[in-house]
Parts: C-alpha cells; structure tokens; sequence
C-alpha cells in the first residue's frame, strides 16, 4: 500500500467544518490503497472540539503531532477577550465601535507579523517532524491542505527537502478571503503574494473545491493556469447521517448549523421575520429558526433585542452527530454566504451535508457556485444575501402553505456524486496518476 503524509492543522479533536474534508479524506483513503500519515500540531488553539471525531480515524493511522507557538492566548489578553473563540475574536466587532488602542495594536501585529497566518508558528517544528516521519515512514506522496496556509508552506518545504510529489488542496481561495487578513502593510502583503505565488507554482497538483476558488487564486497567477488543477468538491458522508432525527416543533423550522461571525451574518433573517411579525403576527408565529454553533456576541446581542427573538433558539456548539441529528429533524436548512467578490466561489462542506440530509435548502447567497449548485438540482432556493423584501415574500410564502412543506425534498440520485467516499476514490486516482507504478519483480529463474 503506497504511502501519503496529511499536513492538516484542523485535524480531530478539533470540531469544526474544516476537519471534515481531511478526516474523511483519512477514513476511507484506505479502501483505495492509500495508508495516510497524518502531520498535525500539538496542544492547538482550536475555536471548537469535537473529540467524538477521534473515533472516525481508522486505528492503524499513523497521527504525528509537533509543537506549535500559538499567539491566539496573547490576542485575547491583549484585546480583553479572554475565553472567546478565536475566529469570533478576530473577525467579529460592533462596525459603530471604535476600536481601542489595545484592538489596534493587535490587528496591526497580526497584520504586519503573522504571515501567512496566526499559524506560523507551527512551521519550523512541522517541518522538522516532517522530514524524520518521511525518512522513516517511506512516504510516496505529501498532501496538505488549507487553511491555514502555514500547511501549504510546511509542504512544499517537505516537496523541497525530499523531492515527493506534492498535491496543495485549497480548501479556501487565500489573499483577501475570509480566512486571511483584508489589508496588510505593503511589505507584509508582498511577502504573503510571493508566498502564495510559489505553492502554486511548486506545487506538483493543485486541488480547489470549487471554480471559484480556482479562478480567485489564477485571478493573481494567470500564468500558471495548466493541466495541475482540479475541482474536487466537499461532500457528505453517508453514514454519518443515520443518527436518528431530533424531533422538532410544530412550527416550520429552519435550521443553520456553523459559525456566525464576521461577514456571515444573519441580519437580513432577522429583518426579513421582524418586517413577517409587523405585516402579520399569525404568520411569524409559525416560524422557528434554529441557529447551532458558535454566534458572534453581537449577533447575539441583535437578536436578543429583536422583536422576534422568540422566534430563533440558540443552540450552543454541538458535536458533529449531534449537530447532524438537528439537521435531519428540519423543514428547511439554512445557508449564508454574504455578498462579497471573493465569497462567489464558495462551496462549503456545510451545504453538502445539508443536501446529503435531503433537507432543501433556503440559500442566504449571492450569484455564484454555491448558488449555481442549488438551483441546477433542484436542491432548494436561493435570496440575495441582502434583499429584505425577496426573504420576507419568501418566509410568507412558506408560512402560508404551512403545514404542506415549504419545498420539495431533495432528490437522493441528485445527491450521489457529493458522497465522501466516492470523491476520497477521485482523490486516490489523482494520487496514482502522480506515481509510477512499481514494477512487479520477476520470478527467480529455477535451475
């Protein structure tokens, strides 16, 4: 059985939509002559933990874990947020709040010095780690995956120092997405150019899981636009939803499972039921939405001061099962994606799960993949990410026909080719094409 070493920080017990893509890339890499060794850090800030995945990685996997120097303990000292989740820490404020010295100061470290990412700190011991496991291990092939882009830069120094072929997965496109910072000091950005510039161009296989995550990235290398790409999506794992449903309210219910900071925000939900509970009290009251996971605290704090905060229910971080049985007992499964260029391209792991439940799926999202993917197969309906008055005729709609469900279920043949194992078996193909095959020795000549 041939050899992979996974370079993946988000890798379990932490929780999270990140470690979904690799863990299942792990479990059944398997089955298709794949033994992977997986590079992961020690001891790290992860926002969220899920030790229930721990069970999920098969028993003969090799876990390799080195140190990290993590600044995320500092931040939150610095900025006063002691206990907060980092993403959330980071990437969500009060826009009408000024920032304090203290928040200033911070952002300008992290902009100025933690680059690629906060996660840099993990290199030189990752890459030390990596070159012994290589040396011992016999490793055929190096796959790393990000965010954080710290993964791609251990991989190719790896790709480097022992020559094995070497697959980047871009989970998220990288300068100006979400995951990164928006603005850096002019030197700090060049570094961080010239940092994606050389995985792509060093890398032997470039994986994006959507077309616009490759279209972003190219948008600032055409010239290494070649035969390297390939799409290969996020995906559902069918047996992780035979958990039996959670049993739901009498209302029409609607549910988001994930984050909420940042730039996903669920002010147009909220404005769309307070303009349902002005027009019509009767029908707002046939509406439960169910937000799970970790909330900004300034979402919190609007829906709380909302005159339909009876109407949401805030359900604290869950474990992935846990969280999946919430999504099967729902009407209808709820995406956000806001209006930004770079968000266009998004297709997360979230909105296969949604349709490998066979819930349809109310789309918050602008024009683009995820968009695309829902309205070519008949996998739900989709709003402007900011068009109040679109979600309100929407929310009316539905509560009018209720209790006839509000959209059709989704289709099971539809949903096939997003399956876990399917798309491991693509990434296993893409793996063989990458290495020779071994020639069978010849018998021994008898005599």
């Amino acid at each position: 059985m041939k050899k992979v070493l996974i370079i993946a920080y988000y890798f379990p017990p932490s929780g999270g939509a990140g470690v979904q893509r690799t863990l299942k890339f792990v479990k059944y890499l398997p089955e298709f002559g794949w033994q992977p060794l997986v590079l992961s850090a020690e001891n790290a800030d992860y926002p969220a933990l899920d030790e229930s995945l721990l069970a999920e990685i098969p028993p003969d996997t090799p876990v390799y874990r080195s140190k990290i120097v993590e600044p995320y303990s500092l931040y939150r000292r610095l900025t006063g947020q002691k206990g907060a989740a980092t993403d959330i820490a980071v990437l969500s404020r009060d826009p009408a709040r000024p920032l304090s010295t203290r928040e200033r100061l911070s952002e300008l470290i992290r902009s100025t010095f933690f680059i690629p990412d906060a996660r840099i700190g993990w290199y030189p011991f990752a890459v030390s780690l990596g070159k012994k496991i290589i040396a011992r291990e016999k490793i055929d092939l190096i796959y790393s995956s990000a965010p954080p882009y710290t993964t791609h830069l251990i991989g190719r120094a790896l790709h480097r120092s022992s020559r094995l072929p070497w697959v980047a997965d871009f989970r998220d496109s990288w300068i100006g997405w979400l995951s990164a910072p928006q603005w850096r000091p002019g030197c700090s950005r060049a570094l961080e150019k010239w940092m994606e510039r050389v995985v792509l161009r060093d890398s032997n296989r470039i994986l994006a899981v959507s077309a616009g995550v490759k279209a972003d990235l190219l948008s600032r290398q055409p010239d290494l636009k070649d035969e390297r790409w390939e799409i290969l999506t996020n995906g559902y794992d069918s047996r992780d939803l035979l958990v039996p449903p959670v049993a739901k309210s009498d209302r029409l219910t609607i549910t988001y499972t994930g984050s909420l900071y940042g730039h996903r925000n669920p002010e147009t939900l909220v404005a769309a039921l307070e303009m349902l509970h002005e027009e019509s009290p009767c029908l707002a009251e046939r509406i439960q939405v169910r937000l799970i996971g970790r909330i900004a605290p300034i979402f919190e704090r609007r829906i709380e001061s909302s005159t339909v905060q009876n109407r949401f229910t805030l359900i604290p971080y869950l474990s992935h099962s846990e969280s999946l049985s919430y999504l099967k007992g729902t009407d209808l499964a709820l995406l956000i994606i806001d209006d930004a260029p770079a968000n266009r391209g998004i297709l997360t792991g979230k909105l296969f799960e949604y349709i490998g439940a066979g819930r349809p799926v109310l789309a918050l999202a602008p024009e683009g993949d995820a968009a695309d993917l829902i309205r070519s197969n008949g996998f739900g309906c989709v709003v402007h990410p900011q068009d109040k008055d679109h979600l309100l005729a929407v929310l009316r709609e539905f509560a009018q026909k209720w209790p006839q469900p509000p959209l059709q279920a989704v289709a099971a043949e539809r949903t096939r080719p997003f399956e876990r194992r399917r798309l491991t078996e693509c990434l296993a193909s893409i793996f063989n094409s990458m290495i020779p095959e071994r020639p069978t020795p010849a018998p021994e000549e008898i005599g």
